[in-house]
């Protein structure tokens, strides 16, 4: 079986908890972590990610840009976002983040989220 492939951006200690969540899930493969969103079009373009993991914090509540940016960086690749706020969530939904969790909520749902989108995606690509 072939892994769901992981592309993270946000913080290096945000970063390594959200590896460390996927670490032993056989079916993920984190392939690559990123400080910032400067050089996320050309490793996920290189990297081909089905799933991308970015911290919204270190972007403030200008959300539509990141997202876009991230959209057109990686437009197959499925977008989780994590939220500071629940507000900012919403928002984040809406310019077409694919899912979003809030920080007190990450070690509970992320992978949850990550295996329904990946999901997702394969029916997605099955059914073309």
């Amino acid at each position: 079986m072939r892994k769901i492939t992981i592309l993270l951006v946000g913080s290096p200690s945000l970063s390594r908890i959200i590896e460390h969540l996927f670490l032993g899930q056989s079916e993920f493969e984190v392939v690559g972590t990123l400080g910032g969103l400067g050089s996320l079009r050309q490793h996920a373009g290189r990297l081909l990610p089905e799933l991308i993991v970015a911290n919204v914090k270190p972007v403030s509540v200008r959300i539509s840009p990141v997202v876009a940016s991230i959209k057109r960086a990686s437009p197959l690749s499925k977008l989780i976002l994590i939220c500071p706020v629940e507000d900012l969530a919403g928002v984040a939904r809406k310019c077409g983040a694919d899912a979003c969790l809030q920080d007190e909520k990450l070690a509970g749902n992320l992978l949850r989220t990550a295996r329904a989108l990946a999901q997702r995606s394969r029916l997605a690509k099955a059914s073309r």
